[in-house]
């Protein structure tokens, strides 16, 4: 128990000393910001010009977030202009990951999504436990046809007949659902079913904090890292092009 407890005081002074020196890592982020979004010039002649395609580029190399990706999810986001991280206010435990569009993108009505992830005040087993998921907005608003996660197919039948149908498949963009798991009453008697659904809601949300620290501790800080890695990448495809799209929700 005597471990458990330094253990936590461990943490809670990790947090501090995150807090004192979010704000540093903040103006060397808004830095790297600017020099991607403007460029930068040297007697009015732009010496390094602007990357609007820096984070398609960053998550387009990283090998978890790749995977997630499907060919309508590359579309949008080459519209995304910054990922930034904020610590949730003094007296709430967790953070948030903000994704900034071009407002004239042609896929999204919202400019900005907002995931915040919010971790129970103590430390489980070493780790910090996940009490919710939330989005803001809680819902994507697409514009007409253009939601990534819809695939449209089209069913036939023996007579001739065919209707088209939508479904929905995989996409990066069906992170941005909120998620959450009601605490149990004492005693509570749970049917098959519902064990089975707390345990895939369980599943779903481990997964997503995964994501949530992995843009938090290392796509973020080191964006630049992968950003150079796509450039190099492409560099060594014949004729210098992209790496060709794939589709992988069917």
């Amino acid at each position: 128990r005597q471990y458990e407890e330094e253990q936590g005081r461990f943490f809670e002074e990790a947090e501090q000393l995150e807090r004192r020196y979010q704000p540093m890592f903040e103006r060397e982020l808004e830095r790297r910001r600017d020099l991607v979004t403007k460029g930068k010039f040297k007697l009015g002649a732009p010496t390094t010009p602007p990357q609007p395609e820096f984070w398609y580029t960053v998550l387009t190399n990283h090998p978890t977030i790749s995977q997630l990706l499907n060919k309508r999810d590359l579309a949008v986001l080459r519209y995304l202009r910054d990922v930034r991280i904020s610590l949730l206010k003094e007296g709430a435990k967790g953070f948030k990951v903000s994704f900034e569009f071009d407002p004239n993108n042609p896929y999204l009505l919202d400019r900005v999504l907002e995931k915040e992830y919010l971790l129970y005040p103590k430390i489980s087993m070493g780790q910090s436990v996940l009490r919710e998921i939330r989005c803001r907005p809680e819902r994507v608003s697409w514009k007409p046809m253009k939601d990534p996660s819809l695939v449209t197919y089209t069913r036939r039948y023996k007579n001739g007949t065919s209707t088209r149908e939508v479904t929905t498949g995989q996409s990066f963009f069906n992170l941005f659902l909120p998620l959450a798991l009601e605490p149990l009453p004492p005693g509570a008697q749970l049917t098959a079913r519902e064990v089975e659904t707390r345990a895939l809601i369980e599943r779903e949300m481990q997964f997503d904090m995964e994501v949530g620290y992995l843009f938090k501790d290392i796509l973020v800080p080191q964006a630049t890292t992968f950003f150079k890695m796509g450039l190099e990448r492409r560099r060594s495809l014949p004729g210098g092009g992209r790496p060709a799209a794939t589709e992988s929700n069917g």
